[in-house]
């Protein structure tokens, strides 16, 4: 498996001679990640008078460079090309996003996915495979919710397409009654935030062909970055709560009510600099280890006792958490049932996701397959 796709890094050093200089960092970079600039976007901001401009990243028999396309104010939309698609899907650009409520009652039917990692062809066969869209990506979930529990970003190739797909579905949800809720994880955060320690080679150069820093390409100015920082890292469905990471006891002990973790993140991914404190909602929401974005103590050590998950559940007033974050073999339930983790890894071609409908709760694969959990 190629080291930008693993997931489990193993560092091995031996004794060797030095017979020759050591490889240049670009060198080095090429190896481990053999991405160069490609089709991409697009990236639209909206224009201080009003429209939009619209830059991709093209590539052809021509060559690859920049297009840049300006889009009226009212009405404004553009064609994504999608593998596997007979026809591209129609992004309609919307007003400016505003925050989500965190808490909804419990749907009759709601599907699960997470840590999709630029992975259009799975992002795209899952959400097929578990009767959310049709062949053309036409809505067919009815009132039904999708979550979508982070980790878009980072070590895929089509980032940017992932992120129009779920922009575009959550208008068609809402449309027909339905919502598609993203919850940000770790490597949202990161790359609004300037941490952009993982992304792929590809993005690096795209940026320099589309002639904008690579931290500018989702900045507060651009429809996908200001959508993003309204999006929730909290929500609950019901009686279950969706997290990327997971809850830490010490999180559920301090008390802070989901909205107050949200509005705590929504402020700070708006504000000019990034600041990290120690503590306060800021810190349980995305400060590492044991934020909601990082946690990962439902699945590895040190592991959560079962009395301290059941005073998770207690304080949190919710029998379940769902959780991404963590690779797992298999979408299942751990701790009896108290978590439901569904983090696959996308990139080995072992995509699954979650479905629960008047069936209870169930495995789904890339091809449609269902497994009652």
């Amino acid at each position: 498996m190629p080291a930008f796709f693993s997931r489990r890094l193993v560092v091995m050093f031996g004794c060797v001679a030095l017979v020759a200089a050591q490889p240049s960092v670009a060198a080095q970079q090429e190896r481990s990640d053999p991405s160069t600039a490609g089709a991409d976007g697009p990236y639209v901001r909206r224009k201080p008078g009003g429209g939009f401009e619209c830059k991709r990243v093209v590539a052809d028999e021509k060559g690859t460079r920049l297009e840049v396309e300006q889009l009226p104010a009212a009405r404004a939309k553009f064609e994504l090309a999608l593998p596997e698609s007979a026809a591209p899907l129609t992004v309609t650009l919307r007003a400016p996003a505003t925050a989500e409520a965190a808490r909804f009652p419990s749907p009759e039917r709601v599907f699960v996915l997470s840590d999709i990692e630029g992975n259009l062809p799975a992002l795209l066969r899952l959400l097929r495979a578990g009767g959310v869209v049709d062949d053309a990506l036409r809505w067919t979930f009815g009132k039904g919710r999708v979550v979508f529990l982070g980790d878009l970003f980072d070590r895929g190739l089509q980032v940017t397409e992932c992120l129009w797909v779920l922009y575009e579905l959550e208008a068609r949800a809402s449309a027909a009654g339905g919502a598609l809720h993203f919850v940000l994880g770790n490597h949202e955060v990161m790359n609004l935030t300037g941490d952009l320690r993982y992304v792929r080679r590809k993005y690096h150069e795209n940026a320099a062909l589309l002639r904008e820093p690579l931290e500018e390409l989702y900045s507060a100015s651009s429809v996908l970055g200001q959508w993003l920082r309204t999006r929730n890292v909290a929500l609950q469905l019901g009686d279950e709560l969706f997290v990327h990471g997971g809850v830490s006891p010490s999180v559920a002990a301090a008390g802070a009510t989901l909205e107050q973790l949200n509005e705590a993140l929504h402020a700070a991914l708006a504000a000019e600099r990034w600041s990290q404190p120690k503590s306060g909602p800021l810190a349980l929401a995305a400060g590492s280890p044991d934020g909601l974005i990082w946690y990962r103590g439902y699945l590895k050590a040190p592991q959560i006792a079962s009395a301290e998950l059941d005073a998770v559940l207690e304080k949190l007033a919710v029998r379940r958490i769902v959780v991404g974050h963590t690779v797992v073999d298999d979408v299942s339930f751990v701790h009896g049932g108290r978590v439901l983790a569904v983090d696959v890894h996308h990139a080995s071609g072992h995509s699954q996701a979650a479905l629960r409908d008047k069936d209870g709760w169930q495995r789904v694969d890339a091809k449609g397959a269902r497994t009652k959990l």
